[in-house]
């Protein structure tokens, strides 16, 4: 009896000794949002996904899935002046709507610091038979250019481009229609290297295809000559007998024979580069039309001014193509993309236009997403 009594109590002890530890665990490890005791200086993330692939419905509506997080707790959000949540703070949210073709909304979301992110978001529908219209067999090239050294010291370096010319290149490779075998990366190029590469394009591309470019690296405009050059990783500040200048550029790309050409550059003064009268905003949904028609386009990091080595544009020109949700991304909504997101987040104003004498008809380049 002793004996039985014995182990009672030995249980006893041991199950108020766990009760007791599992208490004081608890109180050690409570949830992270609700014991920050730092400040937090970092707006919540705004996301918008578009369901059924961005498909224009009957009544010119696309429906969307605005989707909020925030590990501190989101305290209150709105999308176009309606409140959505407002009180006790949550972790993530998700609200599923119907937008108009082309409306612009407006979604505001505050977190438990009283930090704010506000993100205007153009909404880009798409129409329901573009796949049996858009030709496929057309192939997607691309040139990714990044100038990170300069053989003259009075040129500074810059520590970016390569990097980013290389994540651009991963991103067409996984996310859209490029192919590996069809992308061209230069690494510190020369002068003779630019008109290397352009000859070679200029073989290659039939006028079915479709081919990127993208520059980063040192640009100069001269206002007194009207004249703007990227500067290859041999240019000689005090000569310009090896900087590549605008008008040679244009001109290779007027020599390559594609459908279309889409231009990126994140340089200092690259607007130079633009035909006199920019595009209108106004992009069709027909995409099957805007690939039939051919086109020479620019996006460029801003127009006539510096841009810094870390680049805002570079940021969200690849959130933009990384978050795209559509299977059809015309290079006018990429741009309206990264206009908004710059406007909220940035001094520096892109720009995007027509490239001048290049043979542009109208087109437009349009990025397709692999299935």
């Amino acid at each position: 009896m002793k004996s039985r009594l014995k182990e009672v109590f030995f249980l006893f002890l041991l199950v108020s000794g766990c009760n007791l530890y599992a208490q004081e665990f608890e109180a050690r490890t409570s949830p992270f949002r609700i014991n920050l005791s730092a400040k937090d200086a970092i707006a919540p993330d705004v996301y918008l996904v578009y369901k059924n692939g961005g498909v224009i419905n009957e009544d010119g509506r696309v429906e969307v899935e605005i989707r909020v997080f925030d590990v501190a707790g989101i305290s209150q959000i709105s999308i176009n002046g309606t409140q959505k949540i407002e009180g006790d703070p949550v972790d993530s949210a998700k609200f599923a709507a119907e937008f108009m073709n082309g409306e612009e909304i407006l979604v505001i979301a505050r977190d438990n610091f009283g930090n704010v992110k506000e993100r205007s978001i153009i909404i880009k529908g798409q129409a329901a038979d573009l796949n049996s219209s858009v030709k496929t067999n057309r192939k997607y090239y691309a040139l990714l250019i990044g100038v990170n050294e300069y053989s003259d010291r009075a040129i500074g370096s810059l520590n970016e481009p390569i990097k980013d010319a290389t994540l651009l290149k991963n991103l067409l490779t996984s996310k859209y229609k490029f192919e590996e075998a069809n992308i061209t990366l230069l690494k510190n190029p020369t002068f003779e290297d630019f008109d290397v590469v352009f000859s070679s394009l200029s073989n290659k591309i039939t006028p079915d295809d479709l081919l990127l470019i993208f520059y980063a690296g040192h640009g100069f405009f001269d206002e007194r000559t009207n004249i703007g050059y990227w500067l290859p990783s041999d240019a000689v500040k005090a000569n310009r007998a090896k900087w590549f200048r605008n008008s040679a550029l244009v001109e290779n790309i007027a020599a390559i024979n594609s459908k279309h050409t889409f231009l990126i550059a994140d340089a200092c003064f690259s607007g130079a580069i633009f035909n006199t009268r920019s595009v209108n905003n106004n992009a069709s949904t027909d995409i099957s039309k805007m690939m039939r028609v051919s086109s020479r386009k620019a996006l460029t990091s801003g127009k006539l001014s510096t841009v810094p080595d870390k680049s805002v544009f570079m940021k969200y020109l690849l959130k933009a193509l990384d978050e795209n949700q559509n299977m059809y991304l015309p290079s006018e909504d990429l741009y309206d993309t990264i206009r908004l997101a710059m406007k909220n987040n940035s001094d520096s104003h892109p720009a995007y236009g027509e490239i001048k004498n290049a043979g542009d008809e109208g087109g437009n380049f349009v990025f397709i997403r692999r299935e």
